[in-house]
């Protein structure tokens, strides 16, 4: 790698969730995103929570940076809960 060069990975893991008969009840979704260049890296983590039919239930973002020496420097991690939009008052 060059001393400029950056290098970028991507993994993304689906589970599915069953109920005890097996019928579909949602899936869980893992995005991992790593960006490394010689000044450190960054990584962002996503996880979704959606239901059987890919409604986002919950989201899970979690990104840190890390120095060149591979020393957490910064972290920062967001949570978003979805509200029943069909929920009468």
């Amino acid at each position: 790698m060059a001393d400029d060069d950056i290098e970028i990975g991507e993994d993304i893991e689906v589970d599915v969730v069953v109920d005890a008969d097996g019928k579909v009840v949602g899936s869980v979704v893992d995005d991992l995103v790593v960006a490394s260049g010689p000044q450190g890296s960054l990584v962002d983590e996503t996880i979704d929570v959606l239901d059987a039919d890919g409604n986002l239930l919950m989201e899970d973002e979690k990104v840190s940076v890390y120095n060149e020496n591979s020393e957490l420097v910064a972290e920062e991690e967001t949570v978003t809960i979805a509200l029943d939009s069909s929920a009468k008052d």
